[in-house]
């Protein structure tokens, strides 16, 4: 019931609105209308105008079908999910031992030197890190006389613009993302289960592959989808370390938009690999659930 608030001066009674710590439904949507605006604008209308334009001037699915059919798109998009693929595996497999260092260890030099490892990473520029792994990969590297110091080459093998330098590159910017989503996946789980384990008579591989793992296999997926999902959209990497001998379809949209002024077939390039990424993420939802991937992702 609203409270009588009475004028002592004029003997005015106004009524006075009880306090609620719940907002009302207007004034909430006064508060999100800003967001909602710049979603619309920066998220809504560039997918609508990235549908219109890849069926521009009538063309229909004749853009989409080219994707698939034209040796150069396809390479392309064939290339971008192999190598995305093969880097979500390698840096999911790299992080989890990281992320699980950084969880169990009680050695604070070493809970130390972990997280170096992995900020650093996180803080370099792009075009820094890929500067510094194109030295590590060049004929006269310490990679190559590595190799031929321990006699596995008699001579420089060649490292760069090949599929390997790409996967490494990409690996090495988005380890960061899976060691810090990995260990948000592992921080709940308790230490002692292993030690428990353990007393029953279970190895600690044992332990980790029937006791931990279906704990945190839900959050390994959701890593893997994501990880997938960024290495989708590397463009710089694919271009300094793989050359044209490995064309991501970032490479290829460039390409179209700048030299061939194919603004439709762009933007379908886009279509798709937008597609890949909302089926591989609707794919982790509905295997991990959604309750994991907000832990995940939130």
């Amino acid at each position: 019931m609203p409270q009588q608030d009475g004028n002592l001066s004029g003997g005015v009674v106004r009524a006075r609105r009880e306090w609620h710590p719940h907002l009302g439904p207007w004034t909430g949507l006064a508060f999100a209308l800003p967001t909602i605006v710049l979603i619309g604008l920066f998220v809504i209308f560039p997918l609508i105008q990235l549908l219109v334009d890849a069926s521009a001037e009538g063309a229909g699915l004749d853009n989409y079908i080219a994707v698939f059919t034209e040796n150069i798109s396809r390479r392309a998009l064939f290339t971008t999910v192999l190598d995305s693929a093969i880097v979500a595996v390698i840096t999911v497999a790299i992080g989890s031992v990281l992320a699980w260092t950084l969880h169990v260890t009680e050695r604070r030099w070493l809970r130390v030197l972990v997280w170096i490892t992995v900020l650093v990473p996180f803080t370099m520029g792009t075009i820094i890190k890929n500067y510094a792994i194109l030295l590590l990969l060049v004929a006269n590297g310490p990679v190559n006389g590595l190799l031929m110091g321990l006699g596995i080459t008699d001579a420089p093998i060649s490292l760069l613009y090949t599929p390997f330098a790409v996967i490494y590159g990409i690996s090495y910017s988005l380890i960061p993302y899976a060691v810090l989503t990995l260990y948000s996946v592992f921080a709940p789980v308790d230490r002692n289960l292993l030690a428990s384990a353990s007393v029953l008579g279970a190895s600690r591989m044992t332990a980790l592959r029937t006791v931990i793992f279906p704990l945190v296999r839900g959050g390994i997926g959701v890593t893997l989808a994501l990880v997938f999902v960024l290495s989708l959209g590397f463009y710089i990497t694919p271009l300094l370390l793989g050359g044209l001998q490995s064309p991501f379809v970032a490479t290829v949209i460039n390409q179209q938009i700048f030299l061939l002024y194919d603004f439709p077939g762009a933007a379908a390039n886009a279509v798709v690999v937008l597609v890949i990424a909302v089926i591989v993420m609707g794919i982790a939802l509905v295997t991990a659930g959604a309750k994991t991937v907000r832990k995940v992702l939130g």
